[in-house]
């Protein structure tokens, strides 16, 4: 084997030795045992999204034996649609609850997510996790709900019951507060002694975020503005990261700690660079500190492997961080609004997914070829 090969089977590992960040996969597919490659390289946990399982029903047809058992007992399309992405996590669960039970149940998470149409009801949502939780049955399963307004009440009443939540979709600052401020109130107000068992993390989308603002500050258009291209996600993510310490210490959070509470870690989402312009593993390589998840898909995965950079980034230039983002919204960027218009954006793409998923499974059950299967 040669330095290089080298180098990539072992940097996840390093990541994670030398710097306490968890790498995980943003992908899934059948057979889910391809994961074992990746996990053997030093990834620690896997995320999904409703636009990951499109993917994988739609262009391959591992799933299609399943769904023509599952249409010959009469179920319906959704409900065939859940079986299937019930028994792709339990089969995952499985293969990293080695790793979740030596980590003490800080890593080896699977997560999984409530229909993104139910992301402005509140009592629904709660009602799906609970349901999602008790189908798929493991402990080291994440219940992905969305961080708008209506469902930042569903995370705490879901950790209050003691289910495992990433709670997702964050694109600014006030609602990662708010997220925070959830778990805490969920910690609290849940009944088992020992909070050891209820675990949460927090993603935090990043290319996402650059792609918005970049286009405002090309519409500002002095040299300012186009100065401050590619540094506004970055930047906002390492306070962030300050705001994580700071929410995590103190006396409100000592008190929980003490009854086994474990700190929610953010989860780096949307790692993938689509600008051309950027390095491929820019928000990768950017974004490496202590305590964090990065949520890596293929593209970035790749990339990182085979010529990333292990080093602490994530509060190196904390100040430096801070101007930039102050710069930003006196130039008139909102980051809020920006937010706002990210998560109505990003629903709508994954119920978009959710709807094409379930047509294609219909169009699939519908053929004469699919029945004879």
């Amino acid at each position: 084997m040669d330095q290089n090969s080298k180098k990539s089977s072992r940097i996840l590992h390093h990541l994670y030795e030398k710097q306490r960040q968890s790498p995980y996969y943003d992908n899934l597919s059948r057979p889910v045992t391809d994961l074992l490659p990746f996990i053997a390289n030093g990834i620690r946990g896997v995320t999904t999204n409703p636009a990951i399982f499109e993917r994988a029903i739609s262009s391959t047809n591992s799933y299609d034996e399943q769904l023509s058992e599952l249409v010959k007992t009469g179920k319906d399309i959704e409900s065939a649609y859940w079986e299937i992405v019930v028994k792709d996590i339990q089969d995952t669960c499985k293969l990293l609850e080695s790793l979740y039970s030596e980590s003490f149940g800080v890593d080896g998470y699977v997560s999984v997510a409530v229909s993104p149409k139910l992301a402005n009801d509140t009592k629904e949502t709660i009602e799906a996790a609970k349901w999602l939780y008790r189908m798929v049955g493991c402990p080291n399963v994440y219940i992905k709900i969305p961080a708008t307004d209506e469902s930042i009440i569903s995370i705490k009443e879901v950790i209050s019951m003691g289910i495992s939540v990433n709670a997702t979709l964050i694109f600014c600052l006030p609602r990662y507060e708010a997220v925070i401020d959830a778990y805490l109130d969920g910690l609290e107000a849940c009944a088992m002694s020992d909070l050891s068992k209820v675990s949460s993390a927090s993603a935090f989308y990043i290319s996402r975020v650059d792609i918005t603002i970049d286009k405002k500050l090309e519409q500002i258009g002095t040299t300012q503005s186009l100065h401050l291209r590619g540094k506004g996600a970055v930047a906002q993510a390492v306070l962030a990261y300050q705001l994580y310490q700071k929410k995590f210490s103190g006396p409100r959070w000592e008190l929980l700690e003490k009854r086994g509470a474990k700190k929610q870690r953010l989860m780096w989402a949307s790692t993938n660079v689509k600008n051309p312009a950027y390095p491929d593993t820019f928000y990768v390589d950017s974004l490496i500190g202590p305590d964090t998840i990065s949520t890596i898909p293929d593209q970035a995965l790749g990339a990182f492997m085979d010529h990333g950079i292990v080093s602490r980034t994530l509060d190196a230039k904390v100040s430096e961080a801070q101007d930039i983002y102050n710069a930003i919204e006196k130039l008139g960027i909102d980051w809020s609004l920006v937010g706002t218009q990210l998560e109505h954006e990003v629903l709508d793409s994954f119920t978009n997914s959710f709807h094409n998923v379930l047509d294609c499974m219909q169009k699939k059950a519908k053929s004469r070829d699919f029945i004879s299967i």
